[in-house]
């Protein structure tokens, strides 16, 4: 009688080994936020959006100038174009992600670059 109690199933040890291979699945395949901020962007250089800029503006009603385009801090562009709709030298900011999404464009800065001192 002792004998049957120290026997384990084959279906307990398949159960611990799925349960043991799940877990090592998730940790081989697990990655650091780093490593999916990296894969999530596709650009990695603030320049790159330049020409989704210019078809922002474009889409605006106005032609924006190579010299235009002035990069600020990280992804944030200070553009400078003469508007054809209002007739007038525009200045705007904007914002873009890493995929060169706008997220911003205004005429004031973004609220992330206001100090006291601005």
């Amino acid at each position: 009688m002792n004998r049957n109690k120290n026997k384990t199933s084959f279906n307990d040890m398949l159960d611990k080994l799925l349960i043991i291979l799940v877990i090592l699945f998730f940790i081989g395949n697990g990655c650091t936020t780093k490593e999916k901020k990296s894969e999530e962007c596709y650009y990695n250089q603030p320049r790159n959006c330049q020409q989704y800029l210019e078809t922002e503006v474009k889409s605006r009603g106005s032609l924006l100038a190579l010299d235009g385009i002035v990069v600020l801090e990280d992804w944030t562009f200070y553009l400078t174009y003469f508007d054809n709709v209002t007739k007038k030298i525009t200045e705007k900011y904007v914002k873009v992600n890493c995929n060169c999404d706008i997220l911003y464009f205004d005429d004031s800065k973004p609220p992330e670059m206001i100090t006291p001192f601005n």
